[in-house]
């Protein structure tokens, strides 16, 4: 889909269902005792993907018929929002992948200048709009790490 202006939507709302989703998420995870260290930890993030995962597969489909192929475009959503998602699991392993947040959302806004312009195909888009929610996510996980730590 090519669109005439860049559409504001499109650009805000991925980021927002993150940021409401890591909230969620945090706050889930303040509920849940886990004994292992590791797992607590992780589970603010996971939580929170879990959360966006659950919105996102509810809003998706309210994706209207003139942007392309729904069908396409929910596929693009979730492998936007798992497969992007492993690498940063994998860096709790992995020194280098630990930092695969940064590249989520450096790309995701390099790539949101130029999307609108060209016409692509509508998994392309999914996949823009499900890294950007794992963007929300991550600058919300971010947030909320450093309200509850200070």
């Amino acid at each position: 889909m090519k669109w005439e202006n860049p559409p504001l939507g499109l650009f805000a709302l991925p980021p927002l269902v993150g940021l409401f989703s890591s909230y969620v998420g945090f706050q889930i995870a303040s509920q849940v005792e886990i004994e292992d260290k590791l797992l607590s930890d992780l589970s603010p993030l996971l939580f929170s993907w879990l959360t966006l995962i659950v919105i996102s597969s509810i809003l998706m489909f309210r994706i209207p018929k003139e942007w392309g192929d729904p069908k396409e475009m929910r596929y693009g959503v979730m492998a936007g929002l798992i497969v992007v998602f492993l690498p940063q699991m994998c860096g709790v392993a992995l020194i280098l992948c630990s930092f695969w947040f940064l590249v989520v959302i450096t790309g995701w806004v390099f790539v949101s200048t130029y999307q609108w312009k060209y016409d692509v195909q509508p998994f392309r888009t999914g996949l823009w709009l499900g890294v950007g929610g794992l963007t929300g996510m991550y600058m919300g996980a971010w947030a909320m790490w450093a309200m509850f730590n200070v």
